[in-house]
């Protein structure tokens, strides 16, 4: 089942006897928008289930901080080039490795070409701009594609920091709360605007995207169905509300 997406076999899976759940991911296509800190976590975690396409969008350079938020490590030679390494061409070479259904895209999503968005499973934000994440999610709203925001806020307190991720999900059947969660115009007082990160962080913030989506498609259990998530740095306070239920 979807076996042929993978270089090698998922013996991850089979050990655990539960390949059977993997129908869960047949012939999905996933996009992620916005290879940073945590759009490339995200890349890492999805790569590792049999889903059929993975496109990545993205139209910056991978630049020496990046490294120091990223998955794995790249080689500094790759650094040095004068051409400027393409986030997702790197990602797309890292990543096919494993899985077969890396489509690499390397530019921005604007209103010109937001319609190639249309027909994939779910979609993944994960950008820093206000204008540009409120414009893709309305887009997608009106596409009818599912998606999710991962939002990471990072501020300096005293001699520490403090931080809050986000975790924002969208559905035809339930989006009445798009505009309260997702804003449109950039302040800086935005909580997740890209000032800091940290790459425990952008993980994490990967980490609860993914786990929604596989509670979306019903590889998880999932008793309370919430869409927007907030997990409190602080004091290690997990938030859920606006339920489905």
């Amino acid at each position: 089942m979807n076996e042929d997406v993978f270089k090698y076999p998922d013996t991850n899976s089979s050990r655990a006897e539960i390949e059977y759940l993997n129908r869960k991911f047949k012939n999905q296509k996933i996009a992620i928008i916005g290879l940073g800190g945590t759009g490339s976590y995200i890349l890492d975690l999805i790569s590792k289930t049999p889903v059929k396409e993975i496109h990545i969008y993205d139209g910056d350079v991978f630049e020496l901080h990046t490294a120091f938020r990223a998955p794995g490590a790249i080689a500094a030679s790759k650094l040095d080039r004068n051409d400027g390494l393409k986030k997702v061409d790197y990602y797309h070479e890292v990543y096919s490795q494993m899985h077969n259904g890396i489509i690499p895209h390397a530019k921005y999503i604007t209103e010109e070409n937001l319609t190639e968005l249309r027909g994939f499973n779910c979609v993944f934000m994960s950008v820093d701009k206000n204008k540009a994440r409120s414009m893709v999610a309305k887009g997608l709203l009106s596409l009818g594609v599912p998606f999710i925001d991962a939002g990471l806020g990072v501020n300096r307190h005293d001699d520490s920091l403090i931080a809050t991720i986000r975790v924002t999900t969208i559905t035809k059947q339930k989006n009445n709360h798009l505009r309260l969660q997702i804003g449109e115009d950039e302040t800086e007082e935005n909580d997740y605007a890209p000032n800091i990160q940290i790459a425990d962080l952008n993980c994490m913030n990967a980490v609860l995207a993914v786990i929604k989506w596989k509670k979306m498609i019903g590889f998880y259990h999932d008793l309370k169905h919430e869409q927007n998530t907030l997990y409190l740095l602080s004091t290690n306070k997990l938030i859920n509300d606006d339920h489905t239920t």
